[in-house]
Parts: structure tokens; C-alpha cells; sequence
């Protein structure tokens, strides 16, 4: 199992009705460190709330999950962009700010996809006393995932997981300056389409106020014709039968073919 790797004997969901909580599973007797208690005495962001008690000679710490997800589970169902990866990124980043504020060892932030948690817009994470890996590793090891849940269709998200996957392969490699590169990447790629769409040659443009006056000057003799045309032929009936007193109208017959 995966979680072995984090030094986590067993893993295992309890659900009720309110509340989830993952409850991870130490084989060494439970001991109330300062870990704990800064992480039992402090909202620390980022960081799931726990709970931790010994059980039969083991550690237990229990982690409130309600209401969050896998980020495996999400990105299973659906691709991971690069705005994502960057977002996640940062994070991490920040995570580990916030383990040196309350003097945690980052290297026991658990980085397995599995128990990484999101709500809201929001990452969370496990920090896990008995664990001891290498937290760089462990990061570099996760951005295997985001090469294999990367949208192959489009371009930036997989240059995006191959850069961040190639660039934590080197020594003592700096979160902060892969996160600048990957700004200026997209800067420079923002200045490159600005630049294209400057050069593409301006559309003819013309004055619509004059347009329109002439479309309506050029309707309005269009309409001046046509009621010419409909009104001639009774114009020139009345001109035959020109001033006819008011009893001489009874007695006279229009013929259809003068209209």
C-alpha cells in the first residue's frame, strides 16, 4: 500500500451521518508531543484539523474529512489544467511557511494524492507526527500523477505537468523559482499573441451616421415610388371625371381597367 511509504501502518474511513473522518494507524505506542499540541491548540491553514489518542499500544490520528474530496478521486473523473497544478503549487508552497511558523517538520506533510483533500476552492493536507520522508520527494513523486491526469489536448496544461515533473528531479531544487518560470512562460506567451493580433491589418471602417442618413434617404425615395406607382392610375381616373358635383357621383361607373 501506498501509505506504507508514509510510514502509516493503516488507513481507514469511518462515516456517519454528520462526519467523515480518516483515521491513520501508527504501530508505535501513542505519544501527546508538541507537534500535536500546536496542531490540537491552532487552526493552522492548510492543514487538516486531528485528533490523536492511543489505542492497544498504537497511534491513532484522526482527521475531520467531512465534506472534502480526494484531489485522486477528482482528477480520475476529470483532467487537471495548468491553472490547477499552479494553484496546487502554490499551496504546497505556502504549507510549508505555515509548518516552519508553528516549528512542524515538513517532512511529515503527507504529498499522497489519496489523502489530499479539497473543499471550496481549498487544499488540505495531513500532517502525520510518526511519518520521516523527504518532503521533495515526495512532491516530485506527485507530479507523476499530474503528468498521467493532464489533459493531453491541451498544450499548456502538459507542458505545465512536464516542466513541473522535470524541473523537481533536480537537487535541492526552489518550488518559488519553478512557480517565476512558469509566470514568465506565460507572460512571454501573453506578449507573443498581443504582439500578432497588434500586426493583423485593421478592418475598413466607414462613418455609419453618414450610411445610415443615406440608407434612409435612399428608403424614403424607394417609398416615394412606390406610392406614386399605387396612386397614378386613380390620379388619372379623377383627372377624366375631373369636378364632379356631389349628386354626380351616384352615376358613375369605374371601370376596373382604368385602374
Amino acid at each position: 500500500m501506498l501509505e506504507k511509504e508514509y510510514g502509516i501502518e493503516k488507513a481507514e474511513y469511518r462515516r456517519g451521518l454528520e462526519q467523515t473522518m480518516l483515521i491513520f494507524e501508527g504501530e508505535t505506542a501513542y505519544i501527546e508531543d508538541y507537534q500535536m499540541k500546536m496542531l490540537e491548540e491552532n487552526h493552522i491553514k492548510g492543514f487538516l484539523d486531528v485528533r490523536g489518542r492511543g489505542q492497544d499500544g498504537t497511534s491513532l490520528y484522526e482527521y475531520d474529512i467531512t465534506g472534502k474530496r480526494s484531489i485522486k478521486s477528482i482528477y480520475e473523473e476529470r483532467k487537471i489544467t495548468i491553472r490547477e497544478m499552479k494553484k496546487f503549487t502554490k499551496k504546497v508552497l505556502a504549507l510549508l511557511r505555515e509548518a516552519s511558523r508553528y516549528l512542524l517538520d515538513a517532512d511529515r506533510i503527507v504529498l499522497d494524492p489519496e489523502f489530499i483533500f479539497y473543499e471550496n476552492g481549498e487544499y488540505a493536507f495531513c500532517y502525520y507526527p510518526l511519518g520521516g520522508w523527504d518532503v521533495w520527494k515526495a512532491f516530485h513523486k506527485l507530479t507523476e500523477h499530474f503528468v498521467q491526469w493532464t489533459d493531453y489536448q491541451d498544450d499548456n496544461s502538459v507542458k505545465c505537468a512536464f516542466l513541473l515533473h522535470k524541473e523537481t528531479m533536480r537537487e535541492n531544487y526552489s518550488l518559488r523559482k519553478i512557480l517565476k518560470k512558469l509566470e514568465e512562460d506565460e507572460e512571454e506567451k501573453k506578449t507573443v499573441i498581443l504582439q500578432h493580433t497588434e500586426q493583423e491589418p485593421a478592418e475598413y471602417s466607414y462613418d455609419t451616421k453618414e450610411h445610415d442618413w443615406i440608407t434612409s434617404q435612399e428608403m424614403g425615395s424607394s417609398i416615394l415610388r412606390e406610392t406614386d406607382n399605387m396612386w397614378n392610375p386613380v390620379k388619372n381616373f379623377l383627372k377624366r371625371h375631373k369636378k364632379p358635383t356631389w349628386k354626380a357621383w351616384d352615376g358613375i361607373y369605374i371601370d376596373e381597367e382604368e385602374l
